[in-house]
C-alpha cells in the first residue's frame, strides 16, 4: 500500500534525516576544504524549505510568515550570512582557506527557526530516534575506551573533545531519564533504564565535572518542572540513586581493574563519602515514601510537600554551583577532614570552569561581533518564549523546556559542536513554538 505523499509526511522525513545525521556526525570530514556536515545540514534545511514553498497553498499549508520577534532575528541572520559570503568572495578572492562553514550553519539554523515557528507537529518518536542513535554511539565510545578495545581515528577525535562528548551524552541521558519516568510498559521501561545507565557510565568515563553537575541538577529539577506525581518522583529517584551509586563506585572500577584506560581516575575516599550521602538521602526519602497510604493511585497522587523539598534542594545546589562558577580559580581549603566533602564537590568544578571555554565567547572570537549579538538576542528571546510556554501539566512540553535550559547553560561553559547544537536547537524551537491546544 503506497503512502500518500503530503507535506507533513515529507517534513517528518526531513526531521528524521536531520536528527539521525546530527547524531552520527561526530567526525569532521571535509570536501575541498568545506566541512561535509555543514554542507549536508544546509542541503537538508534548503530541501525542507523548498518543500514548504512547493506545498504552500495545498492541504492548508501556508508559507512561513513572520510571527515572532525571533523570526525577524532569523531573517536578519540569514541576510548577514549571505552578505558575509559575498564580501568574502570580493574582498579575499584569490586566497585559499576561506571558511564558509559558519555561514552555512547560521543559514541552516535560521531556516530551522523559521520553519518550526511556522508550526511543526512534534512526535515522541524523535526522542526515541535520538536514543537509538545515542545508544549505538555509546557502544562505539565504550569499545574505544577499553584498554584492549578498538582504535579508530574517527572515534579518537571524538574522545579527545570532552565538551562535545559531555553535550552529546547529556542529551541522551536526559531524554532516556524522561522516557523512563513517562513510560508504563515494562519492557520499554527496562530499555530506557539501560540507556540511562549507559549514558551515565559514558559521562563518568568522560570525567567532565560540569556535565556531572548538570546531570545532577536535571534530576533535581524534574519533580519541580513537571507535575510531581508519586510515580514520577519514584522513577526519577530510582535513576538518581543508580546515577549516584555508579559515580561512587567508579573508583573501584578505575583503580582496581585494568579494564578502563588509565587516564580515568576517581578517588576512593570521596566515593565512600558519596556512599554515605546516598545512604542518608535514601533514609530520608523512604521515610517520607512510607507515609503514603496503601492502595492510593500513584499516577494521580501529587506529592506537593516533596516537590517543595526538591525545589529547596535544587535552589541550594544552584546557589553553590553559581558561587563556585563566579568565584572561579582554584578553591583553596585547609587540609582537614571536615573540608573533604566541600573539596570533593567544589574544587573539581572550579578547575573545570577555569579550563572551559564559553561557547558564547568563542562565537564572538571566531565568527565576529554581530553573530555573537545575534546569539545573545536569540537566547533572550528563546528564554522568554520558554517561560511563556511553560505548563507543568504538559509533561512533554515541560521536559523539552528543561532540556533546552540545560542546553543554554552549556553555552556558558563550552561549545557543544554543531552536530549537538542542531539536535538541541530543534528541541529548543519545539519547546518555544509549541502550539497551545
Amino acid at each position: 500500500m503506497h503512502h500518500k505523499i503530503t507535506y507533513p509526511w515529507l517534513e517528518d522525513k526531513c526531521i528524521c534525516i536531520l536528527l539521525t545525521l546530527s547524531m552520527f556526525a561526530v567526525a569532521k570530514i571535509e570536501i575541498a576544504g568545506f566541512p561535509l556536515y555543514s554542507l549536508l545540514l544546509l542541503v537538508i534545511t534548503s530541501t525542507w524549505v523548498f518543500l514548504k514553498i512547493l506545498y504552500a497553498g495545498r492541504e492548508g499549508e501556508t508559507f512561513p510568515t513572520i510571527r515572532y520577534l525571533a523570526d525577524t532575528v532569523a531573517i536578519a541572520a540569514i541576510l548577514y550570512a549571505i552578505l558575509s559570503v559575498i564580501v568574502k568572495f570580493f574582498s579575499i578572492s584569490g586566497e585559499d582557506g576561506i571558511d564558509f562553514s559558519w555561514n552555512a550553519e547560521m543559514i541552516a539554523l535560521a531556516v530551522m527557526c523559521l520553519l518550526v515557528s511556522g508550526g511543526v507537529e512534534f512526535k515522541t518518536f524523535y526522542l526515541d530516534l535520538l536514543l537509538y542513535c545515542g545508544l549505538l554511539m555509546a557502544g562505539c565510545y565504550l569499545l574505544c575506551s577499553l584498554n584492549d578495545g578498538l582504535r579508530s581515528s574517527v572515534m579518537e577525535a571524538f574522545l579527545a573533545d570532552s565538551a562535545q562528548v559531555s553535550s552529546y551524552f547529556l542529551l541522551v541521558g536526559m531524554i532516556a531519564v524522561h522516557a523512563y519516568c513517562a513510560c508504563r510498559d515494562k519492557m520499554r521501561s527496562l530499555f530506557y533504564m539501560m540507556v540511562s545507565a549507559i549514558s551515565f557510565f559514558v559521562l563518568f568515563l568522560n570525567q567532565n565535572v560540569i556535565s556531572l553537575w548538570l546531570m545532577g541538577l536535571y534530576f533535581l529539577m524534574i519533580p519541580v518542572a513537571l507535575r510531581s506525581t508519586a510515580v514520577l518522583v519514584k522513577r526519577s529517584m530510582q535513576l538518581f540513586f543508580i546515577y549516584l551509586f555508579m559515580l561512587s563506585n567508579m573508583s573501584l572500577l578505575t583503580e582496581y581493574t585494568q579494564i578502563i584506560r588509565t587516564e580515568v581516575s576517581y578517588s576512593l575516599k570521596y566515593g565512600v563519602y558519596l556512599d554515605l550521602l546516598i545512604a542518608a538521602g535514601g533514609v530520608a526519602f523512604f521515610y517520607y515514601w512510607d507515609r503514603i497510604p496503601e492502595g492510593v493511585d500513584l499516577d494521580r497522587l501529587v506529592l506537593k510537600k516533596m516537590q517543595k523539598g526538591y525545589r529547596f534542594i535544587a535552589a541550594m545546589v544552584l546557589v553553590i554551583f553559581a558561587a563556585v562558577v563566579v568565584g572561579g580559580g582554584r578553591v583553596v581549603l585547609p587540609e582537614d577532614m571536615s573540608y573533604d566533602m566541600v573539596r570533593f564537590w567544589a574544587v573539581p568544578l572550579a578547575e573545570a570552569v577555569v579550563q572551559s571555554k564559553s561557547g558564547i565567547l568563542q562565537c564572538f572570537q571566531v565568527i565576529g561581533v554581530l553573530p555573537g549579538i545575534f546569539l545573545l538576542v536569540s537566547m533572550v528571546l528563546f528564554m522568554d518564549s520558554l517561560y511563556r510556554n511553560y505548563a507543568p501539566d504538559r509533561p512533554d512540553r515541560s521536559i523539552l523546556i528543561l532540556i533546552s535550559m540545560v542546553f543554554l547553560i552549556q553555552l556558558l561553559f563550552w561549545n557543544p559542536g554543531i552536530h549537538n547544537i542542531v539536535c538541541y536547537f530543534y528541541l529548543l524551537l519545539t519547546a518555544c513554538f509549541w502550539q497551545k491546544e
